[in-house]
């Protein structure tokens, strides 16, 4: 028996007592399932769906929003040992010291091409 990919695997939907979307899945669910658990096929045009697209996009928007300064954060927390000898660069797994090399590679030529204005300490003096 071949599991039918996602195109042929209906979109299928729960909705709370208002009418409003709560779950979806393109999980094969048998007869029972859809039954016991109130699954509908969904209509990729529903109202519904797409506001509960939107809103599950919106949220994990938010959480990406911070990642990159979250990341930031970090790179300076672990600088900040390795600079007291808290830690050494080596004490790191190797994965994270080839991503933290790469960033501060990137970082660098990034910094060298978009310098537009000057550092504090190579502000004019007046």
């Amino acid at each position: 028996m071949t599991t039918p990919s996602s195109s042929e695997t209906p979109l299928m939907c729960r909705r709370n007592a208002d009418g409003q979307v709560v779950a979806v899945t393109r999980q094969v669910l048998s007869d029972e399932d859809v039954r016991a658990g109130g699954w509908e096929v969904a209509s990729a045009a529903d109202p519904g769906l797409q506001a509960f697209l939107r809103d599950v996009s919106g949220k994990s928007q938010l959480l990406s929003q911070t990642d990159a300064g979250l990341a930031r954060v970090l790179e300076d927390l672990i600088d900040v040992l390795i600079n007291r000898g808290l830690i050494q660069f080596t004490d790191l797994p190797e994965a994270a010291q080839g991503k933290l090399l790469d960033r501060r590679q990137t970082r660098a030529s990034m910094a060298n091409r978009l310098e537009l204005l000057p550092d504090d300490s190579d502000s004019l003096r007046l």
